[in-house]
């Protein structure tokens, strides 16, 4: 029984007899890799990240293929983002042998591998790990473009339907576990990066050997490339869209199946729940587990969400590591520990994606670890920014250590250059970024390049009520809305106040050195206390860096009379009067503006 000329529906005793076959196969070739020299894994080295690309290929993930076999596309890309992990920024040797399968190791679903496509038998049937084909094709096609040699290389016996794209590309190769395997061989060290964006695979070759030519020629002018196989083949029917119910394989419910959106979070803000709260019944939720006394309107758990997966261990874990970290009062090291404790919470986010999650929102804490583990590729993914990039942070406080040589507090902890880059590059992948920070805008959308960008407005607290009060002695009193650290501008404001001689109250913890307040009255209060709001008569903050300022946004609807640096993120408004971080001038001339009496 069949629809087409030579097509035959295949039947369990077909597929046994495959298996059997395929298993002799296996075992031959295990015998014959005993006596292979030089097949072995390579294993990654810096040596050559830096050398020139000799070779590229990109390739399709999400358009290369029928529409209504999402399920079985979706598990092509999962298994490409499992097996690019064990080719990228490998070394191999000049005259080293590079195999598929010893390279990549045996896939099962114990590996993490889910069903994909494979063809077989002129079908395209869902098999665990398939869609691995796409990668060793872009191997053998840099292969010959760099002049290699192809070992080993297998043909497909038929093709996916591809209505934009019905030609054969330069290297068709095919492989299965283990005995079609892809082999490649070079005169020179080579090293290959392979990567996954948002809508292709990308594999490059990189090595010393490119030609040297003039910058005014196309870099294409440095690849070798081989004619194309152009033999047509058949195109391989779709096992969940064929419509033929004899057949074993047939699944009627496989191919509705559709993207889903994974919303993957971590401290709440109103800000950034009022923008999700439209979304909270159509996605997958990820969400930190905080105790049963703080689950107030400040938790995720309020919402109204339709699918929810609490890292219940992943939370607890990190809980505990930042309540030792604040016990020995470290310092900057406690940074580090946030760090730390964010991947653990991403880890456990990650085992919870699936691969039909094809679009995610990321909370900027997760996003390094989340692209370290390698669920980022191949999906498109908003990011929810509440801080600067850490290298922008670095940069601005190497700025104020060098006002301020004597604060320790601002070089304490210096994040390591490997995760300022990958967040950079993180940030330049992703499509679109959200943030109520004026200023985290702007600079993403100036020195990262990020096109869409959404501001969000800052969520206003409820007014509190203010009794305007007489000012004895006519000394005004000003409130720091921050702990006294220098990254907050105390040192800045310090200096100020011994000019002007007014009061200061500071809602925050001491400053480290206590000599600072010399010639100033200060005095400390605490954010929950509402009586500041009281006896403020201008609220200052002239922070290098500052990502939530909360206690501005309360001063300014009070009616409290607000100066800040852009640092603090707020946009220009009535009450508000912004200085350059450092400047102490302008400092003392906002602060004359404020103050009552002295406009």
């Amino acid at each position: 029984m069949g629809t087409k000329t030579g097509f035959k529906i295949p039947t369990r005793l077909d597929a046994i007899w495959f298996w059997l076959r395929v298993w002799g196969l296996v075992l031959l070739r295990v015998v014959r890799d005993l006596h292979t020299p030089g097949l072995r894994r390579h294993a990654r080295s810096p040596r050559l990240a830096r050398a020139p690309v000799i070779a590229e290929s990109r390739t399709p993930l999400w358009d290369d293929g029928r529409t209504d076999e999402f399920a079985l596309l979706a598990g092509k890309v999962h298994n490409l983002r499992l097996a690019a992990k064990a080719f990228d920024r490998v070394h191999v040797p000049a005259h080293g042998l590079l195999s598929f399968w010893r390279q990549l190791g045996r896939t099962s679903r114990w590996h993490g591998y889910v069903e994909g496509r494979e063809i077989r038998e002129g079908c395209v049937v869902p098999t665990v790990a398939g869609g691995l084909c796409q990668l060793s094709n872009a191997l053998a096609s840099c292969a010959l473009r760099a002049g290699m040699t192809l070992v080993e290389r297998h043909a497909h016996s038929a093709r996916i339907e591809d209505a934009a794209r019905n030609r054969p590309g330069p290297g068709d190769a095919t492989v299965f576990w283990n005995y079609l395997d892809l082999r490649l061989r070079a005169e020179f060290a080579f090293q290959l990066d392979v990567a996954l964006t948002a809508t292709e695979l990308v594999v490059r070759i990189r090595a010393e050997t490119a030609l040297a030519v003039p910058d005014r020629f196309p870099r294409v002018m440095l690849l070798r490339r081989s004619p194309p196989d152009r033999t047509p083949k058949p195109v391989a029917r779709g096992c969940l869209t064929c419509n033929e119910t004899a057949c074993f394989r047939y699944r009627p419910d496989a191919a509705s199946a559709t993207g889903r959106t994974a919303i993957l979070v971590n401290a709440w803000t109103p800000e950034f729940a009022r923008y999700l709260e439209p979304h909270a019944r159509d996605a997958d939720w990820c969400i930190p587990w905080v105790r049963a006394a703080r689950r107030g309107a400040g938790a995720w758990q309020t919402m109204q969400m339709a699918s929810v997966r609490i890292a219940r261990m992943g939370s607890m874990r990190r809980m505990a590591w930042l309540r030792w970290h604040a016990v020995r009062n470290e310092g900057g090291r406690r940074q580090a520990a946030v760090m730390q404790a964010d991947h653990w919470l991403a880890r456990a986010y990650a085992r919870a994606l699936r691969p039909e999650h094809s679009h995610l929102v990321i909370d900027q804490s997760l996003l390094v670890p989340l692209r370290r583990l390698g669920v980022l590729g191949g999906r498109r993914y908003d990011v929810l920014l509440q801080a600067l990039p850490a290298t922008e942070i670095q940069r601005r406080l190497d700025l104020a250590r060098q006002r301020w040589p004597q604060a320790d507090s601002l070089t304490d902890f210096r994040i390591d250059d490997a995760y300022c880059h990958e967040e950079l590059r993180a940030l330049e992948a992703a499509h679109c970024a959200i943030t109520p920070h004026a200023e985290v805008a702007r600079y993403v959308r100036s020195f990262v390049g990020l096109k869409d960008v959404r501001q969000l407005a800052w969520a206003s607290p409820p007014a509190a009520p203010r009794i305007e009060r007489a000012h004895p002695a006519g000394v005004p009193t000003v409130v720091f809305p921050a702990s006294a650290l220098a990254r907050k501008g105390v040192l800045d404001l310090a200096h100020a106040l011994r000019i002007l001689g007014w009061k200061l109250t500071v809602l925050g913890s001491p400053a480290e050195d206590p000599r600072i307040w010399d010639g100033v009255f200060v005095s400390y209060s605490s954010y929950r206390d509402p009586r500041w709001l009281q006896a403020a008569d201008v609220v200052a903050l002239p922070a290098y860096i500052e990502h939530s300022p909360r206690a501005l946004l309360r001063a300014r609807e009070a009616g409290i009379p607000v100066v800040a640096t852009p640092a603090c993120g707020l946009p220009a408004s009535d009450g508000l009067q912004l200085v350059p971080p450092g400047d102490v001038v302008a400092l003392l001339t906002a602060l004359r503006r404020a103050a009552p009496g002295n406009e």
